[in-house]
């Protein structure tokens, strides 16, 4: 396993390599689900953990920006968010994708960004298969990289994405995804999600939901934001 054997904490890029399988994870309503049955286009695999009080916020909402300003079809296309936490559950995806989903209005597909989670031996079979290094550190958090692969429809490892999840590099990985091409990643830079001060985890995450707040109410949107994560990982 990745912690087992101490690997340093990043991304080996595994682009052209098809995931294993079967994969079986619960989605946020608490079904079990197995992955490659949910990979039946070209799919965004993002790891995270839904209670960090850092990056993995940004991430999420960057990627829905990305998501709202797409040119590509929602329904062509599928997004994944999975947790590395074995500790968290069907509320804490259910959490996640009412808040990152708002950002997208009631008209995009319910089904095209599904939240999972499950247990060691799934979560470390995947993130293993792409290359996706993680430690669990103090408090309840995590050290790990911020970046997502692309997948096509097969379930073949077509392209990562890193740093801010721009619309164009999306875009861009998704049509290669739909092509069934496997391209080189641009690697604008490789973010970490490190172990820091509690009461600095805090704030950032106030300035996140702030610019969220401002974000939705310049669109005529309304967002619900349950317990503070921060909190909760503390």
């Amino acid at each position: 396993g990745v912690e087992k054997n101490k690997l340093p904490t990043g991304i080996v890029e595994k682009t052209g390599d098809y995931l294993p399988g079967p994969l079986f994870f619960n989605d946020e309503s608490g079904n079990r689900r197995e992955l490659a049955e949910l990979i039946d286009r070209p799919t965004i695999i993002l790891p995270v953990y839904y209670r960090c009080p850092k990056i993995c916020s940004f991430d999420m909402a960057n990627l829905a920006m990305a998501l709202q300003r797409t040119s590509r079809p929602a329904d062509s296309f599928r997004v994944i968010t999975v947790s590395f936490d074995e500790e968290e559950n069907s509320e804490d995806a259910s959490r996640a994708k009412n808040n990152y989903t708002a950002l997208l209005g009631e008209s995009y597909p319910e089904d095209s960004w599904i939240f999972l989670t499950g247990d060691r031996e799934n979560i470390l079979r995947l993130t293993e298969a792409i290359g996706y290094t993680f430690k669990r550190g103090k408090r309840g958090l995590f050290i790990h990289p911020s970046a997502m692969a692309v997948t096509s429809h097969e379930g073949r490892i077509i392209k990562y994405v890193y740093g801010e999840f721009l619309v164009g590099d999306v875009d861009l990985a998704l049509m290669e995804a739909q092509n069934n091409t496997p391209s080189t990643s641009i690697k604008r830079f490789l973010a970490y999600c490190l172990e820091g001060d509690p009461t600095r985890n805090r704030n950032l995450f106030n300035i996140l939901k702030a610019s969220v707040i401002v974000f939705l109410m310049a669109r005529g949107y309304f967002l619900l934001s349950p317990a503070d994560p921060a909190v909760e990982a503390e």
